[in-house]
């Protein structure tokens, strides 16, 4: 983690979160790309100091993180993150309410389609304008999307393709798009919204046990809680302590 500090001081709070979308709402100049960091991610934007700088805003997904980032640095902030539990339930709440086009770009084909409409249902008249899946692997795929996107002229972006592909993504959108609009990082939201459309229980919501669930029901989630969290938390006290 070569530029944990550079990280830890761009990392922002809810406050922080909310002018974001108070920046669409007065005209937006250029795109804005905002993605959020957990154990897993971490590591990852921390030790690419092109992707770090370019990002416009960031926050933390994840609450050992948060714990950890509140031990050791002054800008105290808290857990946010791109899913029901947090802030998503703000963005597509706002995109109704301003009757703003909302892209989709994530998770497998086929299931895109369902949390399309599952948003839809959440929020009747929500304007989803495009969808596609994240595996944007064949040549000129990608150029395909993005084509698409300034065709619809989307004011919002979401893509869930995971680190560092979304954030990468999102900041070829943020050079590219020739409307400037609000470009979030999602993780795994879209296709966890396509399973179910608010994914997580009332109560794991409501006790902070949303790792409890993910790891129940999806086994790259177990893995990582075994293998790269530990790593992370050794990882990420010896770089603070380094840093001082």
């Amino acid at each position: 983690m070569k530029h944990c500090k550079a990280l830890d001081k761009k990392i922002g709070n809810k406050l922080s979160f909310d002018q974001v979308l108070l920046k669409q709402r007065r005209g937006l100049t250029q795109s804005v790309a905002t993605t959020f960091v957990n154990p897993f991610s971490y590591p990852i934007v921390g030790d690419d100091e092109s992707l770090l700088t370019a990002l416009d805003h960031i926050y933390s997904d994840g609450a050992l993180h948060t714990y950890l980032h509140n031990i050791f640095n002054t800008n105290q902030i808290e857990r946010l993150s791109f899913d029901f539990s947090s802030v998503a339930h703000d963005v597509l709440q706002f995109a109704l309410e301003n009757t703003l086009k909302v892209a989709l770009v994530g998770a497998k084909p086929g299931l895109v389609e369902q949390a399309a409409k599952n948003y839809q249902q959440m929020y009747p008249g929500l304007n989803i304008a495009y969808h596609h899946h994240g595996y944007l692997n064949e040549p000129g795929m990608e150029d395909g999307v993005i084509d698409e996107l300034n065709t619809i002229s989307a004011d919002i972006v979401i893509c869930g393709m995971g680190t560092p592909r979304q954030e990468q993504f999102i900041l070829t959108l943020k050079q590219r798009l020739s409307n400037p609009a609000l470009l979030f990082t999602c993780g795994g939201f879209i296709e966890q919204s396509a399973i179910k459309a608010d994914y997580y229980h009332p109560l794991v919501k409501r006790f902070g046990l949303r790792w409890v669930q993910r790891a129940i029901m999806h086994k790259h989630v177990r893995t990582r809680l075994m293998q790269d969290y530990p790593k992370f938390i050794c990882n990420y006290i010896f770089s603070q302590f380094k840093a001082k």
